[in-house]
């Protein structure tokens, strides 16, 4: 696999499909749902994707922490937090990427704070086929998402 993602997303059926996408983009990603599973995380990571608004804490402050001590190199954050303060705290350690606007510009954000593209990303496949009849998960627009 390629480069090492923390994912910290707690909803469920959000974080699996993020988790596939990425993946299948190339990614070695590891899921916690909350802060206290972040901070217990293993390694470091070559970036730390974020929601902020966590059963647990504030997504912003558990960032900040990890991205000091070393855990991850670089921050990314994907939420639909609306607050203004919340969002400019954030931008303040990396790029917001309201959920709302899907996987392909989260992958960008990734992809822009690590300097690299990925060779075969997620969704490269011929769109054409997918079932308009089976949405992708909130959050996660322009890719089908197949359980396992």
């Amino acid at each position: 696999m390629g480069k090492r993602v923390m994912l910290v997303e707690d909803e469920p059926t959000l974080a699996r499909a993020l988790v596939r996408l990425l993946r299948r983009g190339g990614f070695d990603v590891e899921l916690a749902g909350s802060c206290s599973e972040a901070r217990k995380l293993p390694g470091t990571f070559s970036v730390g994707v974020f929601d902020i608004d966590l059963p647990d804490g504030d997504g912003v402050e558990l960032a900040q922490l990890l991205h000091r001590d070393g855990t991850v190199r670089r921050v990314v954050f994907f939420s639909g937090a609306t607050a203004p303060r919340k969002r400019v705290r954030a931008l303040g350690l990396g790029p917001f990427v309201e959920k709302t606007k899907g996987y392909f510009e989260l992958q960008a954000a990734i992809e822009g704070v690590l300097g690299c593209r990925q060779a075969k990303v997620a969704g490269d496949e011929d769109s054409s086929s997918s079932d308009s009849n089976n949405p992708p998960p909130s959050g996660v627009r322009g890719q089908r998402v197949e359980e396992d």
